[in-house]
């Protein structure tokens, strides 16, 4: 019955936010090649929350599979320069290392988390949770580590070859950055993070 209740509480973050303790209305803010982008404030900070929707033309076994390996990261995950796998501390639990090139001159920031996978027993849909561990690794000379992320991916099939992701998430990236460009990106970032997903993952230009 606890597991039962958790998976129930974990996917409730699909299509709401619970990531933030108040609510406020979410914003659109791009809406292109299919993938809406949303934004709102997050309370406490003056980072803005966003989240975004895309839909690819592949069976959701190959979308995760795919989503898993943490080599690809890089591939599609936007600014991203570096994905490994530091431990795979179980089957549903895997702590990922990121390294992000922001626009100059800001300093590259580095992402320790750990990411969970649950899966709904009813309706299929699979998600993962992120969670920043940022004392998991020593610091990195040039790097500034990211010290807080939360954040949640959706998956479930509509079809034998068709997949819906939604993607949810709020960063603090920590040291000396201006808050404008921190929320141009949290427009940025989802967008062409699923753009590129969705390209790979279907083998063909979106």
């Amino acid at each position: 019955m606890k597991i039962f209740i958790t998976v129930l509480f974990l996917f409730s973050f699909c299509f709401t936010s619970l990531l933030s303790a108040e609510q406020s209305p979410w914003l659109l803010r791009k809406n292109q090649d299919g993938i809406p982008v949303y934004t709102r404030k997050f309370a406490g900070s003056p980072i803005l929350e966003y989240k975004a929707n895309v839909i690819v033309d592949a069976p959701i076994s190959k979308v995760i599979a795919f989503f898993e390996d943490e080599k690809q990261i890089r591939r599609w995950y936007f600014q991203c320069v570096r994905s490994e796998l530091v431990e795979n501390e179980s089957p549903k639990q895997k702590i990922i290392y990121l390294i992000l090139h922001l626009p100059w001159p800001v300093a590259p920031r580095d992402f320790v988390f750990r990411r969970t996978r649950s899966e709904d027993p009813v309706n299929g849909t699979i998600s993962y949770s992120l969670t920043a561990l940022p004392d998991r690794l020593p610091l990195v000379k040039g790097m500034v580590r990211v010290n807080s992320i939360k954040s949640i991916w959706c998956f479930k099939a509509l079809s034998q070859t068709q997949t819906e992701i939604d993607f949810q998430q709020h960063t603090d990236p920590a040291g000396s950055v201006p808050v404008s460009l921190i929320n141009q990106l949290a427009v940025q970032t989802p967008f062409y993070s699923l753009k590129n997903f969705r390209r790979l993952i279907s083998g063909k230009d979106a």
